[in-house]
């Protein structure tokens, strides 16, 4: 894709005779689309920014004849026709030329003023005969200057990543530690770093992003009530030390057919970046309804993933021991148990056949272990995959999911390989295409089977993980290329949630990763994401000590949805205490996964596994996780903070996470603090993260204090020493 690239001479000319440039204020800046292109001025508190050429868009056109060849158009070289409209003005483009040629291809830019934000949206209308519009990049701000020391770059890559550094030659922050995170790429054809990213998936989880600093920002967002697939796109030069922001959608608009350009919102904020993350909440609450999330799930802990019968046919659990699994969950303080692997092919084989394997002890025996299991006051949530059909083992595949499968560019069918032990083969497992009424349907089956034999939901994996991609399939009733896993997953998810409402309320969908577009109908998270995976004490520590380029950075999602229930994730059969106490500040459900039989002699025996017992295990867990925690006192501790959480839940389960908001903390560098509230009670957590015992002081302003809490301590000295790797609840009344 070509963008941010300078304008041409001709383009320059052309667009000073259509009556350039124009400009419009609102709040804390001036937009000022130019000769140089598009310019955000800001005021003091904002980053500061400066008149640069570059392109302001670019269509990308695919031949429908081969599907083979491409052509970028963008705006250089192409005059747009200046139109004042209400409260703003609209560029126009009747038709685009590149290299002498004409295009058949109508564009419209209509830039206005929205509240204290600069809004961008259009239309685009193809006509030309043999090609089809597949990508839209625009409109491109550049020229803003990078000081990222001052002004952080905040990213929604899974819970949320932060940057306070630019990378250099020295540095160019290309690898990072940290599981799911996004990086800096150079791309030597522009002498330039990128980050990119593609919503929704979980590497995107939110349409927005910023620039924060302490008393403002720049707030970059596309407010598409569609949650359409589109890609992050920053550019940062270290020539004059400034950074691009653009987004570039994924579209098919076929000859004859237009394409509505969804509003990009850039927005110069006063105030802390929770400004911005209030501005991009009150937008979405206008595109999709949170659904009603049973009382049960609401009050759940988290939960125990258990893999009963791998993909190697491996059995570690049969359903008449689920009963033990259920007591060594209550040790913990887990109130679900995920079965994974549950079925006759094991996990991660023979999908989509879920039927209960005769080995494990049949059907009968599974209703009565799932029946067990509720009247010992635990959940059960069954597991399906929601994507993937194994290409060998069933006749499925060969009758009906070959033909629903993605179909890539080339005519290839979309695939993916698991793999999982060194004496097993490997699966290859298809990609179905989810707008297909074959594949609602037997997902819809599955979860009818799900409640009948007595499950309280359905796992359906990987559909909050996936991003969106083209299928060319001429079959699947949709156009010939379409973008799919954008609004087929939606529907597929919602009319699935709808439906199962209506034979049980109670019954829940979850699904793998976050993404904010399927939080209509999901209802808990199964955490697979930057951020989800809890940082190694090493990265915590050089978030906090300033040390660090980039970082995780929960805050983000949390605060702008602190309602959406999801699990941290850990595939170990262990948590420490600093899993544990990072899920409690940063309001995340709790997580064990007992995967290899190692991991059920740890659970069962409290056997300390070695390298050797996953001798055979391609993805081993953290081995150095496993054998650095006393397995009684994890135990112990996983329990007290599970239930001093839920001593607390009326502010850590079910209060709003308000980060920082109204409190001021003196404390070391190793010392965290965030807010919880409830009505009229706020509740700090506050998390000695350091090696050594560390003295704070908390100010509330407009709150009276009444008590402080440790887990398995109860009522606590406040002004006491906070030990290290402890967390302290400190509970204020608001006064009137």
């Amino acid at each position: 894709m070509v963008i941010f690239c300078l304008l041409s001479a001709r383009a320059i000319s052309a667009d000073i005779k259509q009556g350039l440039p124009q400009s419009l204020k609102a709040g804390m800046g001036e937009l000022i689309y130019s000769k140089n292109g598009l310019e955000i001025k800001m005021k003091e508190g904002c980053p500061s920014s400066f008149a640069k050429g570059g392109t302001v868009w670019a269509i990308t056109m695919q031949n429908i004849e081969d599907n083979k060849r491409e052509t970028v158009i963008d705006n250089n070289g192409n005059a747009p026709e200046v139109i004042k409209v209400n409260n703003g003005f609209k560029l126009v483009y009747k038709q685009l030329y590149l290299d002498g040629k004409i295009w058949d291809v109508c564009l419209e830019l209509v830039f206005s003023v929205h509240a204290e934000a600069f809004n961008v949206t259009g239309s685009l209308v193809n006509n030309q005969k043999g090609w089809v519009v597949t990508g839209f990049t625009g409109p491109v701000v550049n020229g803003i200057e990078a000081n990222l020391d001052k002004f952080p770059l905040l990213m929604p890559c899974g819970l949320g990543q932060k940057f306070v550094k630019t990378p250099t030659l020295k540095e160019p922050i290309d690898k990072v530690s940290l599981k799911g995170a996004q990086v800096w790429e150079f791309n030597k054809a522009v002498s330039s770093y990128e980050l990119t990213s593609h919503y929704p998936s979980r590497f995107a989880t939110m349409q927005w992003c910023l620039l924060a600093g302490e008393k403002g920002g720049f707030y970059f967002g596309s407010h598409d009530k569609g949650h359409g697939s589109k890609h992050f796109r920053i550019r940062y030069k270290p020539e004059d030390n400034s950074l691009g922001f653009a987004f570039s959608h994924d579209l098919a608009c076929a000859p004859g057919e237009s394409w509505k350009i969804p509003s990009q919102i850039m927005y110069p904020y006063s105030g802390s970046w929770h400004k911005a993350a209030d501005f991009y909440r009150n937008w979405f609450n206008t595109s999709i309804t949170l659904p009603d999330v049973p009382k049960w799930a609401q009050n759940a802990s988290g939960w125990m993933l258990t893999i009963m019968k791998q993909q190697n046919n491996e059995i570690m659990w049969d359903y008449n021991s689920l009963e033990e699994l259920c007591k060594i969950s209550e040790e913990r303080g887990l109130d679900i148990i995920g079965l994974f692997g549950w079925t006759f092919g094991g996990h991660d084989r023979f999908y989509p056949d879920y039927d209960p394997d005769p080995a494990m002890g049949g059907r009968e025996a599974l209703v009565k272990a799932l029946k067990i299991i509720r009247e010992r006051g635990k959940r059960s949530i069954i597991y399906a995959n929601g994507q993937l059909i194994d290409q060998n083992g069933t006749t499925y595949w060969g009758d009906k999911g070959k033909y629903i499968t993605v179909q890539k560019r080339d005519g290839t069918l979309d695939y993916q390989k698991w793999h999982k032990y060194t004496d097993a083969p490997a699966r290859f497992h298809g990609m179905a295409c989810l707008g297909c009424d074959e594949w609602y349907e037997r997902m819809l089956d599955l979860a009818l089977q799900a409640n009948e034999l007595g499950a309280d939901g359905i796992l359906y994996d990987q559909l909050a993980v996936t991003a969106p991609k083209f299928c060319y399939a001429p079959d699947h009733g949709h156009a010939v290329p379409a973008v799919v896993y954008e609004g087929d997953r939606y529907r597929l998810l919602n009319r699935i949630a709808n439906y199962m409402k209506t034979i049980n309320p109670d019954f829940i969908i979850m699904t793998e990763g976050l993404c904010d577009a399927v939080l209509g109908s999901v209802a808990y998270f199964h955490g697979y994401e930057n951020g989800a995976y809890v940082p190694a004490q090493e990265e915590f520590s050089s978030r906090l000590d300033g040390s660090a380029p980039t970082f995780i950075y929960p805050e983000m999602f949390k605060y702008t949805f602190p309602e959406v229930l999801t699990t941290y994730r850990n595939p170990a059969p262990v948590n420490n205490r600093l899993i544990l106490n990072y899920a409690t500040v940063y309001g995340l459900r709790s997580e064990l996964e007992v995967r290899y039989s190692a991991d059920v002699r740890y659970l069962k025996e409290s056997r300390i596994p070695v390298p050797e017992d996953y001798w055979n295990v391609i993805s081993k867990p953290d081995i150095d996780l496993v054998t650095s925690e006393d397995p009684v006192a994890a135990k112990l501790y996983s329990l007290a903070i599970i239930n001093f959480q839920r001593e607390n839940s009326d502010l850590l389960w079910h209060g709003k996470y308000e980060d920082e908001n109204g409190i001021s903390i003196k404390c070391s560098k190793s010392v965290i603090a965030k807010a919880f509230v409830s009505g009229n009670r706020m509740g700090v957590v506050v998390w000695n993260t350091g090696l050594q015992a560390e003295q704070f002081s908390l100010d509330v302003p407009g709150y009276s204090f009444e008590y402080a809490t440790e887990p398995g301590k109860g009522w606590v000295d406040a002004a006491g020493k906070l030990n290290s790797q402890n967390i302290r609840m400190l509970v204020w009344k608001k006064i009137f």
